[in-house]
């Protein structure tokens, strides 16, 4: 169950990505985990509660021989009995994005798990879309993921936003705006204690740096309610490779950050 739930929860998936959520540990070549995850894979399609696409090309969980699977109507159907709040079906319009997406923002979570299971740090929250917009109670915000790690020392609430070129800077900046107004309306606080970080995951340095800019306008063009909004924006490899190094450019500050002192 819980492998159709992960299915369910980030709508798109590699067997090597469930694989690694399932044993939060890096999938083994020949390894006990891809064996189980195999087995589970197999079954859930025999029961028809699973499906799969053809295999992808390029990307962050790219390559040959990586088909990617979701759950089917009847999968959600099991799924939704234990979760009502799962977003609906996607038109098949909609799905070489979502696919894109889906797995862009499981290598996010995945870099995460990493760096707690290195560090011996705890990835205390991963929070979907659906969820985390279901306690912000608002339709204008839906990050792509909540997030909440946490050292002996500290705690990183962040909203995960994973950025794959191929939405329109306009909209995205409107995003942006939404963010603010959000932060400024204030409806926030009777479901978090603090503002959350807005983490932004772009393709490659040149789209982050468009991001950059975008969101210094946005920060620009709001008054000092919008001030505690901060927009911090990484390159995917470079997060892929170490979300908790000095990988970010902060918008508004010079250079870029480590989102945890001393890592």
């Amino acid at each position: 169950m819980k492998a159709l739930l992960l299915l369910a929860s980030f709508r798109y998936l590699t067997r090597f990505q469930l694989e690694e959520m399932l044993f939060d540990a890096r999938p083994e070549r020949l390894g006990p985990g891809k064996v189980i995850t195999r087995r589970v894979l197999t079954r859930l399609q025999e029961e028809r509660l699973v499906t799969t696409y053809p295999r992808i090309l390029g990307g962050a969980a790219g390559g040959s021989g990586r088909a990617v699977y979701s759950p089917s109507a009847a999968g959600l159907k099991v799924i939704r009995s234990l979760c009502p709040g799962l977003p609906a079906r996607e038109s098949t319009s909609r799905r070489p994005f979502l696919l894109q997406h889906s797995l862009a923002t499981a290598e996010v979570a995945l870099a995460f798990q990493r760096g707690a299971r290195a560090l011996g740090h705890q990835l205390v929250e991963w929070e979907h879309d659906w969820s985390a917009a279901e306690r912000l109670s608002t339709g204008a915000v839906v990050p792509d993921a909540r997030l909440l790690y946490a050292t002996a020392e500290y705690e990183v609430e962040a909203f995960i936003e994973v950025d794959i070129g191929t939405e329109r800077t306009r909209f995205f900046a409107e995003k942006l705006h939404r963010y603010i107004e959000l932060h400024r309306a204030g409806t926030w606080r009777a479901h978090l204690r603090t503002w959350p970080l807005v983490l932004i995951v772009a393709p490659d340095e040149r789209r982050a740096l468009a991001l950059v800019r975008l969101a210094a306008v946005a920060l620009a063009e709001t008054d000092s309610s919008g001030s505690g909004v901060e927009f911090w924006v990484g390159q995917a490899e470079r997060v892929h490779a170490g979300p908790l190094a000095a990988i970010w450019n902060v918008v508004g500050r010079d250079g870029t950050y480590p989102l945890l002192q001393g890592v």
